[in-house]
């Protein structure tokens, strides 16, 4: 009698456990947050052109949506090497030379870079085969 009731009390917490884990998956995916340009920029410069991107591609998308990332690389002998990334997909990668001027310039043809990109991006994932895999065996 004890045995039954021993398996009965595994059983009933074993499925307690996994619904557990299935509510706080779904939880974190709900709360991921979306539509953030993490800036990891370490110069003045990499901190110029992550101002003029972001200024301009919040003015252009205010309903952005995809998470971007602004990655800089001090050289010794080019200034910076700037990629933007999403996911960790690189979209635009430029070298920028001391300047604001040139900032600006450059953090436009990234924005132009970035909507060419999300649109390809996100007309492929509206249109991929997705029926043997789950969303996160894609990326």
């Amino acid at each position: 009698m004890k045995i039954i009731f021993c398996l009965i009390g595994i059983i009933s917490t074993s499925f307690y456990s996994s619904a557990e884990d299935e509510i706080d998956k779904q939880k974190l995916e709900s709360t991921e947050i979306r539509g953030v340009i993490v800036d990891r920029t370490v110069t003045r410069l990499g901190a110029d052109f992550y101002s003029f991107f972001s200024r301009n591609i919040y003015e252009q998308y205010p309903t952005l949506d995809e998470n971007i990332l602004i990655k800089e690389r001090p050289t010794a002998l080019s200034g910076s090497i700037i990629t933007v990334f999403h996911f960790s997909t690189p979209i635009y990668r430029t070298a920028l030379s001391p300047g604001r001027r040139q900032a600006q310039e450059k953090s436009d043809e990234a924005i132009q870079a970035l909507q060419r990109y999300l649109l390809r991006w996100k007309l492929e994932q509206k249109y991929r085969d997705k029926s043997d895999l789950a969303d996160n065996e894609l990326q």
